[in-house]
């Protein structure tokens, strides 16, 4: 006889709910969301807030959501859950349901079939040249003043020049996409307000259109890029379609530009705040693949994922019901103490592996290969040429939950041993 845990008390409830609160809707809780999901974690590790909707903070426990066939991605029921009955009259959320992203099998199986070709390790690697050349035209101007912001001027262009080319995006055109992806990704977070629904609906309009005369130019002509190899692509015999297309190229320039900007900045930050951290990986290239996992672990860009429960399932002992909402907290599992030690340190020499980052199962992160070539590239780049990078001024966070952003990251870099860090 299987038995459940028992339902928090009062009190851990109330910790939890204001904890959730906090992060939520508070400039506190989202300049430092770790001391909230800790408490989250502690209280009610399997908790069911106020808006009904379910949050995993667990290690194991989102391990085993992201795995679960009981859990999967009802966009119907979670939009239905957020929004009001005419949520589809909005652009930007039909997209988002539109989206590989949000489908189910046996759908998500074959368009997940098509992309995974594109983002084998042998596909990945033959971007590399292009990222180190991309990476040199867009360091040189920072080098020359001796600084600059690094976050918009290198670390956004630097992901979006690269998914851009991969689908055949002319590398000119790709800085009109930056903005309105921006503004479209806001349909991820819980606390979206009216006016920047309508930005995220403005910008879906604008991205719709773009990528359909994408597709009609590739019909008429094919080139050597993604979007031609995947208009030729055949799965059991049949094509994807005209808006199958246009999603496609959606779902990679968006979720491969804007995660990375943000990993590839988080990284650096990580690096300039923890100097001997760096000098280990300078003193030790070796060590950067363990650097790279740890930066994934310690401030991720992704930090939540929603999910829906299509079958009743027990998680950490406790019964969720089919139909109920989940929002399966990434960056808290990643700082579980049960499965990592000394959880709040960021260590580059860290043995334990496995951050949540990408997620898990079949809806995880098809482009992580070419995320973490990217970083592959940037972290030796910098850490090789300067002796130190100094955070010129105070970070100011974007009021984001599932997709933590800084406004800006102002660095000055150091070029020899005698100089501040």
């Amino acid at each position: 006889m299987t038995t459940y845990a028992a339902p928090p008390d009062a009190a851990a409830e109330h910790i939890a709910n204001e904890a959730l609160a906090e992060l939520l809707f508070s400039p506190e809780g989202r300049d430092d969301p770790h001391a909230r999901y800790r408490r989250l974690r502690e209280a009610a590790p399997v908790h069911r807030s106020p808006m009904g909707i379910w949050v995993l903070t667990r290690y194991d426990d989102v391990y085993e959501s992201l795995r679960s066939k009981r859990v999967g991605k009802d966009v119907y029921a979670f939009m239905a859950g957020r929004f009001s009955g005419d949520w589809e009259q909005h652009a930007a959320l039909r997209k988002l349901a539109g989206a590989m992203l949000w489908k189910d099998p046996p759908e998500h199986t074959r368009l997940r079939r098509i992309v995974n070709r594109a983002f084998t390790t042998a596909r990945v690697l033959e971007h590399q040249n292009f990222i180190e050349r991309r990476v040199e035209e867009l360091l040189a101007p920072l080098v020359e003043a001796g600084g600059g912001d690094i976050c918009n001027d290198f670390c956004f262009p630097l992901p979006l020049s690269v998914v851009a080319g991969l689908i055949g995006v002319p590398q000119d055109e790709a800085p009109l996409l930056r903005e309105p992806i921006r503004d479209f990704q806001r349909v991820f977070e819980l606390g979206m307000t009216a006016s920047e629904l309508t930005q995220a609906d403005e910008a879906a309009e604008f991205l719709d259109e773009y990528y359909a005369e994408l597709v009609r130019r590739k019909y008429r002509r094919r080139g050597d890029d993604l979007l031609s190899a995947l208009i030729d692509t055949e799965d059991e015999g049949e094509r994807l379609t005209f808006d199958e297309l246009v999603q496609m190229c959606h779902m990679i320039v968006a979720a491969g530009s804007e995660t990375t900007t943000y990993f590839l900045a988080n990284g650096i930050r990580l690096f300039a705040r923890h100097p001997e951290q760096a000098d280990l990986v300078r003193r030790d290239p070796g060590l950067l693949g363990r650097a790279i996992d740890e930066v994934l672990r310690y401030d991720p860009p992704a930090h939540m994922v929603p999910r829906t429960i299509s079958e009743t399932v027990e998680v950490g002992g406790v019964k969720i019901p089919e139909g109920s909402r989940l929002m399966v907290m990434l960056a808290a599992a990643n700082r579980d103490p049960a499965h990592f030690t000394d959880p709040d340190t960021f260590d580059v020499t860290r043995e334990q592996s496995g951050p949540m980052s990408f997620g898990v199962g079949i809806h995880g992160c098809p482009g992580w290969r070419l995320a973490r070539l990217q970083a592959e590239v940037v972290f030796p780049a910098l850490l090789g040429r300067f002796s130190g990078i100094e955070i010129t001024e105070p970070l100011r966070h974007r009021p984001r939950v599932a997709f933590p952003q800084v406004e800006s990251l102002n660095v000055r870099f150091h070029t020899s041993p005698g100089e501040a860090r």
